[in-house]
């Protein structure tokens, strides 16, 4: 496209109404094209020798060309003068001078975008069309005349473009004067916003060429001291040499629960390290960190980056940082913490695994069956790595990767986890095993005793074995044993069994019931299933085998008239007919609650050991909590209750608001120290609430003695 296809036409001019069609033809006949032919003709003098220039032609373009000059802060469109020249020549080496240095360059072109920002939408669309070489050469360096030459941009978007010129011929003069090192400084300070002393990164980048990211991220942390960012630092092994506080000891010394705190720590932990936060906005400063393609990336690999930019994040850390910018759709980690369930893991170190090997090896099943071949080990013998892994069964999918990759991987897991050194010929001593695992002991322990046993006796047999272990309380040793693959639990109560037993069965009450059922072709009554369970579970009586049947909610047991029961996974023949499944009406439950209160002289208990009062005691709760979802007929009922017998209702509070005072000073004469959220859960929360009721006055007056009493003596 030539020159003189770019100027502002006459047909623009008449189309957007800046001269009529008469002077618009007019121009025509002159051979006067565009808007820059008529101004330059007009300047000249010329029109007023031109026969048929009359006054409306005239006034016309006396003010088409006053408009323009009113535009022109020089009252000319073109420079006359070689000064100006020289000056124009001036900024276009200085401008070329910035483009030789990456932070000028970079600079310039941002201010560039922000000045355009900041005009009406006309002006910026048209800017935004125009690159900031091409403005500066085309523009910038030939004043505000080569404008009008543009078509479509008319004479109104004159005033932006002369803005536009005046800031950029300042910026480039501030820029072409700045030395290195403050555009080093000013580059950092825009992208970072840190004020901190950057001396370490002027010299840094001029040693590397980039700057030192995770010495700026730790520096970003460092400024970050609401309570989100302390859960992170205390919870998680963030810097070396940290000692992370567990979440009970955490907990311990705020309100809020255990679950509340995991949770804090989880939001923080994707904010901070999720591809779009602020720490990755500027994705190109840590491209620089992107090591040679790799099976496998070691935690220790990263010590390397904390002793070049002097940081002090831990290589656990610097690994996770690592896989949610650069490797999060190629590696697997192993070992770290994940975004969406952040804890522990139970591999020594931290490492990154190639995704195809991943998939193709399963390294988790690896660990564990490899741990159980040292455990379980009689005799001392050498092992060859890549023989085990051609013949181990952990392989998913073996096409999706190369064996001799996976064994790779699997010798430097053996190296690093098990602390064990390679031979001169490159395999591995498998000594015989010297001590039992806690896994054993476990086993052990049910073995000897021959019957189901509680977690609670499982502990005193293991302190009795291990008097100086560690552990301290019951609920430690739940891991060993729902973890050992010869170990299963009975009936949801922290009850274990051996599965090679065949006197006492694992599972629930309601597995027992699907086991009788699913042999029997027709529906059973009550009494017989009750009685094939009794076999395994001697505790339970036909009511409450009748109400499990009941309440179960995966809907497994379907109802039949004559009380039968049955699957619903099985069919039966169509004389058997459904019936309700429902258990006592709501009238029948009142009047049996009344009856109760009247022969009791109090409202239940839930937690008594009488099999009626205790199910009384549960729906009644039930019913308390759920009054907003009853109609008017069965609220009206339970309003009734509550008034007839609000004395009895205030005296079963009271009474038992006493028994748990006594029962937690009983605890504290024992024990000698205050209950913990872990161990002692229930008077930990009561005290709480107790605290709460005394401040607020909710306690009577004997209830605050003895409140004080307690407070007292802890």
């Amino acid at each position: 496209m030539t020159e003189e296809q770019l100027y502002p036409s006459i047909e623009d001019l008449i189309e957007t109404k800046k001269i009529s069609v008469y002077v618009g033809n007019y121009c025509r006949s002159l051979g006067l094209e565009s808007l820059y032919d008529i101004v330059c003709y007009c300047q000249q003098g010329n029109f007023k020798h031109v026969k048929g220039y009359g006054t409306r032609t005239y006034t016309e373009l006396k003010m088409l060309y006053e408009s323009i000059m009113r535009l022109s802060p020089k009252n000319f469109l073109f420079p006359p003068e070689t000064s100006d020249k020289h000056e124009s020549d001036t900024i276009m080496e200085q401008f070329k001078s910035l483009l030789s240095n990456d932070f000028k360059r970079k600079a310039i072109r941002e201010k560039y975008k922000q000045y355009i920002q900041t005009y009406p939408v006309v002006a910026r669309i048209w800017f935004t069309k125009i690159p900031l070489t091409v403005f500066v050469t085309e523009y910038l360096c030939y004043y505000d005349w080569k404008s009008l030459k543009v078509r479509h941009f008319y004479v109104k978007n004159l005033p932006e473009t002369i803005d536009l010129e005046k800031k950029l011929t300042a910026e480039i003069t501030r820029q072409f004067h700045l030395s290195e090192e403050d555009c080093i400084r000013e580059e950092f300070v825009n992208h970072y916003g840190l004020s901190c002393s950057i001396d370490f990164l002027v010299s840094y980048y001029k040693q590397h060429g980039y700057f030192p990211m995770f010495w700026v991220m730790e520096k970003y942390l460092e400024n970050y001291n609401d309570r989100e960012m302390n859960v992170l630092k205390k919870t998680l092994k963030v810097y070396q040499n940290q000692q992370p506080v567990s979440l009970a000891e955490f907990v311990s010394e705020d309100t809020v629960s255990r679950e509340r705190i995991r949770q804090i720590r989880m939001n923080i932990f994707k904010k901070i390290l999720c591809p779009r936060s602020l720490f990755f906005k500027y994705r190109d400063n840590w491209k620089h960190y992107k090591p040679l393609k790799k099976d496998v990336i070691w935690e220790m690999d990263m010590q390397q980056y904390i002793d070049d930019e002097q940081c002090n994040f831990s290589t656990n850390f610097i690994l996770q940082i690592m896989l949610n910018l650069l490797y999060y759709e190629s590696y697997t980690l192993y070992g770290g913490y994940t975004p969406k369930i952040i804890k522990s893991n139970r591999w020594r170190y931290a490492f990154l695994v190639d995704n195809d090997c991943s998939e193709a090896f399963d390294f988790e099943e690896f660990r564990t069956e490899f741990k159980e071949l040292l455990d379980k080990n009689k005799s001392e013998y050498l092992l060859d790595i890549k023989q085990y892994i051609s013949e181990c069964k952990c392989w998913r999918k073996p096409k999706l990767a190369d064996k001799k990759s996976v064994a790779n991987i699997a010798h430097d897991i053996v190296r690093n986890e098990f602390q064990l050194e390679p031979e001169n010929d490159g395999r591995f001593k498998i000594l015989a095993r010297k001590k039992k695992t806690l896994f054993d002991i476990m086993y052990e322990i049910l073995d000897s005793n021959g019957n189901p046993m509680h977690i609670s006796d499982v502990f005193l047999e293991f302190k009795k074995i291990l008097p100086e272990h560690h552990y301290s309380y019951p609920a430690q040793l739940r891991y060993y044993l729902i973890k050992h693959k010869e170990i299963a639990h009975q009936n949801r109560k922290s009850v274990y069994v051996l599965k090679k037993w065949q006197h006492v069965k694992s599972g629930t009450i309601r597995d027992a019931i699907t086991e009788f059922l699913s042999k029997k072709r027709l529906p059973q009554t009550a009494k017989d299933i009750t009685d094939y369970v009794l076999q395994y579970f001697p505790e339970t009586n036909l009511s409450s085998v009748r109400t499990s049947m009941f309440n179960e909610t995966q809907h497994r047991f379907v109802f039949f008239e004559g009380k039968l029961f049955g699957l619903s996974q099985k069919k039966y023949p169509s004389r058997y007919k459904f019936a309700d499944n429902s258990l006592p009406a709501f009238e029948e439950r009142v009047s049996d609650m009344e009856k109760f209160i009247n022969e009791n002289g109090h409202f239940p208990f839930a937690s008594s050991t009488d099999r009626d009062e205790r199910v009384l005691g549960v729906w009644w709760a039930r019913i308390v909590q759920r009054m907003d979802k009853m109609d008017e007929l069965k609220l009206k009922e339970i309003e009734r209750i509550k008034t007839k017998y609000a004395g009895l209702m205030e005296h079963k509070r009271s009474f038992k608001w006493n028994m748990n005072c006594e029962n937690l000073k009983c605890f504290v004469l024992e024990n000698h120290r205050k209950p913990t959220i872990t161990t002692e859960s229930f008077f930990y929360h009561w005290l709480i609430k107790a605290k709460k009721d005394f401040l607020n006055n909710r306690l009577n007056e004997t209830q605050r003695q003895k409140y004080l009493e307690l407070m007292e003596l802890l």
